[in-house]
């Protein structure tokens, strides 16, 4: 997931990073009648994105509270109005509250996944909304350490939960021609929730800081009561006529819902999914090619975010921009790295839809090489004796370029292009895998830094993450599909080896099947 520390802005997400959600009822092939194109045709699917993604704002904010409130724990004050805890944690103690979390979200998914599934998405926000809203009032009201542990893994869980509810809920509401720029909604509202936290914590005490983990969730129960079920969840469930409504809540007036509401259920009883809408077991999954091939994509694209240095990067940007010596300069340097991370994931919506998912990774990791490839230089020269002055400003500017990059393309890309690799029915268990295994990725990246940095020096760590880059590149140039503007089953049909020959002949008995079974 995209927690990777207290002081990430999100250069991911728990994740996800971006994400992601396990539900069989996926997008397959919704905008296929796309009709009009133009901003008011899909401006219901941009508000429902939005509002459905005030539960990852709320995510990006928890992560910030660690950045802006363990200093506050750790004080020595016993003032209840500053530090609220019977006694001031140790550094230990700290680093277990903000570890802890990460840890929790690895089951989020899959329960998730399981209550959306099976009572829809509707059910599985509310039960989200109010999850969260508890357990900001057990961290805002912990009076002692176990307790405030406790708020923690309860807020880490729901943490887990966020990107099935909304990423995927969006994602079967897309049209094609905005499905990557919805589905970066997931980073752009956990920027903004870290960088709400940092705004906060800058300014307001700790109590304040912690009541914005419970109106956030308020707030999202509130704004996804007035949106309409997954027509995808409906259609599966034979709710048809509900269905159809919710489609023209999404769509644009003039649309022609009925048409695309039959290609969905041809879709659907077609069988694109060769084993039906059932989920695949774990062996099941692993015995189907293009399952496995994603799932190899997947891991690729994880230790591409957690091998490309931004939670180094993000540390040391943080010092840099502290170091003027004004009292309030660490508070607020914090908030210009999160400003820096929100931008640049908002560029990237912009983007995804427009240069596509392929271009923005090769580009933006080109970038990064060249950044990190530069700040070894740098600190090569310093620790070879050489006078680094004349170029002082290097290392400031080409961490937060690198930073930026990695924040328009696979900080923001991971859980778009995690939705667009697997079939309905083998989405659960990829999602379960891989959030898992980033969860194990980013805790070995903070843990093992300190110990990279004895082997290799600063500068050879800084060039192992620009091999990383390189060597991503390298994978993503001749495996990945690029999946802009293009149907879940082609997708898929990619990832099987199948020819264009064979994926026609496939649509045209999917086409006859579906007639015949109206007949």
């Amino acid at each position: 997931m995209q927690f990777e520390a207290a002081t990430c802005a999100g250069s991911a997400t728990l994740g996800c990073q971006t994400p992601g959600h396990a539900c069989e009822h996926r997008q397959l092939s919704s905008g296929s009648m796309a009709g009009a194109k133009g901003p008011r045709a899909v401006a219901m699917q941009f508000l429902a994105a939005f509002l459905a993604n005030v539960v990852a704002m709320n995510t990006g904010y928890i992560v910030g509270w660690s950045a802006v409130s363990l200093p506050v724990l750790e004080s020595n004050t016993t003032e209840p109005s500053v530090n609220p805890l019977d006694r001031p944690l140790t550094r230990d103690e700290s680093s277990w509250v903000a570890s802890l979390m990460v840890m929790a979200s690895m089951p989020g998914p899959a329960v998730s996944s399981a209550v959306s599934r099976r009572w829809g998405y509707k059910l599985a926000g509310y039960l989200l909304g109010a999850f969260d809203i508890l357990a900001g009032l057990t961290v805002m009201f912990a009076p002692s350490f176990p307790v405030l542990l406790l708020g923690r893994v309860l807020t880490g869980f729901g943490a887990g939960c966020s990107p099935v509810v909304s990423t995927t809920y969006i994602s079967e509401a897309a049209q094609e021609h905005v499905r990557g720029s919805l589905g970066t909604f997931f980073a752009l509202m956990f920027n903004a929730g870290v960088l709400l936290a940092y705004t906060v914590g800058a300014v307001a005490p700790y109590r304040i800081v912690c009541a914005g983990a419970v109106v956030l969730p308020a707030l999202y129960l509130c704004s996804f009561f007035f949106l309409p079920e997954s027509p995808q969840y409906l259609l599966s469930k034979g709710r048809s006529e509900e269905a159809a409504e919710s489609l023209r809540w999404f769509r644009a007036a003039g649309h022609d819902v009925d048409a695309e509401l039959k290609a969905l259920q041809s879709t659907l009883s077609s069988g694109t999914v060769e084993k039906g809408h059932k989920r695949l077991s774990i062996p099941e999954f692993f015995k189907d090619r293009a399952a496995r091939r994603g799932l190899i994509a997947l891991v690729v694209l994880i230790l591409n975010q957690q091998l490309s240095g931004g939670m180094t990067i993000l540390n040391y940007v943080v010092e840099m921009l502290s170091s003027t010596g004004n009292g309030g300069s660490a508070a607020w340097s914090a908030v210009v790295v999160a400003t820096l991370q929100f931008a640049a994931t908002f560029l990237s919506s912009a983007l995804v839809d427009r240069a596509g998912r392929r271009p923005l990774l090769l580009a933006t990791n080109a970038g990064m090489a060249a950044c990190l490839t530069a700040l070894g230089g740098y600190f090569f020269a310093q620790a070879s004796g050489y006078d680094v002055d004349p170029v002082w400003w290097l290392p400031a500017s080409v961490m937060s370029f690198s930073l930026v990059l990695g924040a328009i393309g696979i900080g923001s890309l991971l859980f778009v292009i995690l939705n667009e690799l697997f079939s309905p029915d083998a989405l659960p268990v990829a999602i379960s895998v891989g959030l898992a295994l980033q969860t194990v990725a980013t805790t070995a990246v903070l843990k093992l830094y300190v110990v990279l940095v004895v082997w290799l020096q600063p500068y050879g760590c800084y060039w192992f993450y620009a091999v990383s880059c390189i060597l991503s590149n390298v994978y993503i140039l001749l495996f990945l599909p690029e999946t802009k503007n293009r149907p879940i089953k082609d997708i898929i049909s990619d990832l099987r080896g199948e020819s264009k020959k064979t994926r026609a002949h496939k649509h045209r008995y999917n086409q006859v099947t579906a007639v015949e079974s109206q007949t």
